[in-house]
């Protein structure tokens, strides 16, 4: 029997071993290299892909805004509008920038720092095909002139539609996009989480940052410090897209200004090697979707390249929006 002016040295002892075990353990099975780069998985040149086609787009289809000419007392005025809205919509296409499929490692790798959440920590190789991503966050006017009604989005700027949409229900993401779809004849989707995250790491052209286009968030991001409004108050709030420098992929806002969905249910990660993964299927019982990136409304560490977090599909929420993806074409 241990006597008991020993027992807690034995105790003290046995504490450090765990401690110990448990943090060898976990950098063992969690904690990744940092992300090598394109190089490391072959390299090899760049390609940028090949525009997507604007020559189908039928405004016809487009939603009715709260205060349209009519089309039978006013025509021309009618006309010039949807001509206008036509070039809206020709500009998010000539958005999607081009992302050339290879492989990385997706997680908490190395250069994500010391404050990751244990969902980022099963670092996995994945490869993904080509694809294209939208430059900018579905902006207020895009949903506006696609869905029609009024500005759904909650934070209102007389005469700028530019801030990112929000408080939208992913069913209600979804039907934005089929609508898009019909109107120009493309293939819009969500992003899944892989290609979220490789996009955000700048894809092929990474060069191993934390922030996506950065190790210096406030050039990037729009969040919780930087946030307030200029007029003295103590509001937080978003701002248009485009402000902030881009990433290696020429793409805006990835980190901050409103967390990005994604289309695969939030869970843990795998610690095998994937392809082109989709994330759980819908029988698997999980209840929250991926978001992704940060928002103005967030801490620095929220907004790394692989941060993680979830959002109920039917709930509404000032800090979640969307950016579209598209798959390659030849």
């Amino acid at each position: 029997m241990i006597k008991s002016k020993n027992i807690w040295k034995v105790m003290a002892c046995a504490m450090i071993f765990l401690s110990f075990s448990c943090n060898d353990n976990d950098d063992e099975k969690f904690l990744g290299p940092t992300e090598p780069g394109d190089a490391y998985f072959g390299g090899g040149a760049i390609s940028e892909g090949v525009p997507l086609d604007k020559s189908n787009i039928d405004v016809s289809l487009l939603g009715k805004v709260a205060g349209d000419p009519d089309v039978e007392t006013d025509p021309d005025a009618y006309h010039t509008l949807m001509q206008e809205r036509k070039a809206i919509i020709e500009k998010a296409i000539s958005d999607m920038v081009y992302v050339d499929g290879g492989s990385f490692y997706m997680g908490a790798t190395a250069e994500q720092g010391n404050d990751t959440h244990i969902y980022e920590k099963n670092v996995h190789k994945v490869t993904l095909s080509s694809y294209y991503i939208s430059k900018f966050e579905v902006t207020q006017e895009l949903y506006l002139i696609v869905m029609g009604g009024t500005n759904q989005g909650a934070f209102k700027e007389e005469g700028n539609l530019q801030i990112p949409i929000d408080n939208r229900l992913y069913e209600e993401m979804n039907n934005f996009i089929a609508k898009l779809n019909a109107v120009t004849g493309l293939r819009f989707a969500l992003p899944t989480e892989a290609q979220w995250e490789f996009a955000a790491r700048g894809g092929r052209k990474r060069t191993g940052l934390m922030y996506p286009g950065s190790n210096d968030i406030s050039t990037v991001a729009c969040y919780w410090d930087n946030s307030l409004l200029g007029d003295g108050s103590v509001d937080h709030w978003p701002r248009s897209v485009g402000l902030g420098l881009p990433n290696e992929l020429g793409l805006y806002d990835m980190a901050g200004n409103m967390q990005e969905v994604c289309s695969d249910w939030y869970a843990p990660y795998p610690i095998e090697d994937q392809v082109n993964p989709m994330g759980p299927s819908d029988d698997e019982g999980y209840t929250t979707r991926v978001c992704r990136g940060g928002s103005w409304y967030s801490f620095a560490d929220a907004c790394r390249s692989s941060a993680r977090a979830s959002f109920v599909p039917s709930t509404r929420y000032k800090y979640v929006g969307f950016r579209l993806v598209h798959p390659k074409v030849d």
